[in-house]
């Protein structure tokens, strides 16, 4: 029986709400109603600054409390969330702190003011990992492997970035984890540092022991002073979690009420959970491939390891461990969606429009046609505008825009744990150098082979890459990294004084110019209407000189950029924003759309073409007026490209390939790939008036010709 609540505490707790708590600066948060209460404190919304101001949360340690080991560890997980929120370049898979202060309030039942320290952090609009779990259960299967991939993803970036700052989280766990809805997309967010929550040590009652929770936390952290607790540690705590997710079933279970000595005695001595014991539990996709699951439960059983020097290294060669049969799983089930089709692929359908079936017309390489491997001495590629099958007239729109009109060949399959991350064609495209998180590699003749970048370009850190006009490659990324690097030769790295931007994209052209846009942290004092606490950044070098740094402050970050035949240069970025960079001076425009655009490119008849989230796709007139326009697929469109002639293409998830075609004026986008043999995102697309190549981020390329 659990005691009454002491009705003192009551009154104390409603009393806060509609009262105003003053931070460090003397912020002001307006307190709303409590949302969330526990052993050691309440948790209530609230508005920053403002009645009407940015909704935060507000964690108000009790009175009762103040005296004992919860207040060390409530100033802990301040301190320590202060710490990560402090860095060049926040993490957005951990819970953003805001501030930390000690109110002093009235005392609803008595003459003198009570002390109350609290934590405000970033209000998370969803639920936790925990709730998930439980209603998934009611399903009898485990989440699908796909959004175990997403969420295991960013677990894994939060814990990385924990781990370099040398901290543990130890108490990682389902209802540790939040999962924000994000304009539709599921993000998870990492909370609760320095074990915040201190329970009552009865072996026979509770489910933690010295503040460690049963079934998540391994061996090493019951060990008197915790000499042994690592970020290993973590690693056993996530690998419960995954387990959980893929079953919905504990991978440690116990029953209420059972000697916790006991419980971590099986975990020291007993059998790892298994995946191939549990299929009954599985995804369908998981369920029907036995190597998968051995590959899973072999990494699991050695993260899941009783001695912590025999699990994973680091957090991240746990997920590049775990990651491609998570892949694989997903990218060899294909079940089609039925009734699930956007207002836009309604309106985009036409009689003649469908994608040929499954097998027809897709071909694949005969086995009896042996790549040529290029030698790591080939010469350097030749760099331009990619456009393959350039030579010949244009085909007649009202043949081009048919999807029976194209044949497909798959000319490399897939490789196998290989990401793409970035593609840069050849003027042919019957070449490509390729950003991979190994570093780079090159496609030609059918095959990839890896290509040495020197020591001290930091591989892991880098976003894209594009060719320069004297054949070198434009590198740039993480950490304000931009170079020029020759093939086979050195590596220049260009000054950049921010070392807190992140590039995202660029634009190179034959004047010498070099425009890169991206994000950094946002450094305004103005609440904006949407999350995220980045800017859109703009810089541009004449030859490796910079000469431009500016911010969009009213967008979250940059992704593409583009120079109009006007000779306007154009930006896209998150939640449909479009700027305009003129003279050096960085101008806002519009949110065009609300979802995130990824890609743009220039029209040959002037204006701009933008897509992105959601299959958004809209096009930009010489005034930068938008039209969104009608698209056959609801995927991402991540790649963009247009040929010499004016035929657009973009590339989505799920190796999509979409065209664009104008009738009358009015222009909407046709899927013009039908299953073509892969499942993978299309990173990069190369266009001509009678072809068009693709590579997917596992890749995988596939190449079109119209007959």
């Amino acid at each position: 029986m659990h005691p009454s609540p002491d009705p003192r505490l009551i009154s104390l707790r409603d009393s806060l709400v509609g009262r105003v708590l003053r931070g460090a600066g003397n912020t002001a948060y307006y307190v709303r109603e409590c949302i969330g209460e526990g052993g050691q404190g309440w948790v209530f919304r609230a508005n920053w600054d403002d009645p009407s101001g940015h909704v935060v949360i507000v964690k108000v340690l009790r009175p009762d409390v103040i005296a004992t080991e919860a207040l060390r560890r409530f100033q802990r997980e301040a301190e320590v969330l202060r710490m990560l929120s402090m860095q060049g370049r926040p993490n957005p898979y951990i819970v953003r702190f805001y501030d930390h202060a000690v109110a002093q309030v009235p005392s609803p039942y008595g003459a003198d003011p009570i002390t109350l320290p609290f934590t405000v952090l970033e209000f998370v609009d969803g639920t936790t990992l925990e709730k998930e779990l439980a209603l998934q259960r009611k399903t009898g299967r485990g989440f699908a492997a796909e959004r175990v991939r997403r969420l295991v993803r960013q677990i894994c970036q939060a814990l990385d970035v924990v781990h370099t700052q040398k901290v543990v989280h130890r108490d990682l766990k389902p209802s540790n984890i939040l999962l924000a809805n994000e304009a539709g997309t599921e993000v998870a967010k990492v909370t609760d540092f320095g074990l915040v929550k201190l329970v009552d040590v009865n072996l026979q009652r509770t489910a933690a022991l010295a503040g460690a929770s049963l079934g998540y936390a391994p061996p090493e952290q019951y060990e008197q002073g915790n000499k042994r607790v690592s970020p290993r540690t973590d690693i056993f705590s996530l690998a419960a979690v995954v387990f959980e997710m893929l079953t919905t079933k504990p991978a440690f279970p116990f029953n209420d009420g059972e000697n916790p000595l006991l419980i971590v005695t099986r975990i020291l001595t007993g059998p790892r959970p298994s995946l191939m014991k549990a299929k009954s539990y599985l995804a369908p996709e998981l369920a029907t491939s036995t190597a998968i699951l051995e590959a899973l439960d072999r990494e699991l059983s050695r993260a899941l390891a009783a001695d912590p020097a025999a699990r994973h290294e680091g957090v991240m060669d746990f997920w590049n461990a775990l990651e491609p049969s998570l892949r694989a799983a997903t990218e060899e089930y294909k079940a089609p969606l039925h009734g699930q089709v956007s207002p836009y692929e309604v309106t985009a359908r036409a009689s003649d429009s469908q994608p040929p079936a499954a097998g027809s017309g897709v071909r694949v390489r005969s086995e009896n046609q042996v790549p040529f491997v290029a030698k790591p001495s080939t010469p350097r590629l030749e760099a331009a505008s990619p456009q393959p099958g350039a030579h010949g007239d244009r085909v007649p729109e009202a043949h081009a825009s048919k999807p029976a009109a194209w044949s497909w060949t798959l000319l490399t399959p897939p490789i196998a744990s290989k990401s793409i991350r970035s593609v840069a064609f050849t003027r042919t495209a019957e070449a490509a150098i390729a950003l991979a998180t190994t570093g780079l590699m090159r496609w030609e003749r059918g095959s990839w082979i890896p290509v040495s970048l020197p020591p001290h370009v930091p591989q892991s850190g880098l976003r894209g890459l594009r060719w320069m006009r004297d054949g070198s490659l434009l590198l740039f990324g993480e950490r304000g990294f931009v170079a020029r690097h020759v093939l086979g030769g050195g590596t220049t790295i260009w000054r950049v004084p921010d070392p807190e931007i992140t590039f995202l994209g660029a634009l190179v052209e034959d004047n010498g110019v070099t425009t890169l846009v991206g994000e950094r942290p946002y450094r305004g004092t103005a609440t904006r209407s949407f999350p995220g606490n980045t800017a859109g950044v703009v810089t541009q070098f004449n030859g490796d000189r910079i000469t431009v740094v500016g911010d969009a402050m009213s967008c979250a970050r940059l992704h593409g950029v583009a120079r109009m035949t006007s000779g306007e240069l154009v930006a896209c970025g998150d939640w449909g924003a479009v700027v305009r960079v003129e003279l050096g001076v960085v101008e806002f425009v519009a949110s065009v759309c609300t979802g995130h655009l990824l890609a743009i490119a220039p029209l040959p008849e002037g204006g701009t073409v933008t897509v992105g989230v959601g299959g958004h796709a809209l096009s930009l007139g010489p005034k930068l007026d938008a039209q969104l326009e009608a698209v056959q697929t609801t995927r991402d469109l991540l790649s963009l490209a247009i040929s010499d002639d004016g035929q657009v293409w973009a590339g989505s998830a799920q190796a999509r390939l979409v065209r664009r075609s104008t009738v009358n004026g009015s222009s909407h986008w046709l899927r013009m790939s039908g299953d073509i043999g892969i499942g993978s995102s299309v990173v990069a697309v190369a266009a001509g008036p009678r072809s068009v190549r693709a590579i997917g981020d596992d890749g995988a390329v596939v190449e079109g010709r119209i007959a």
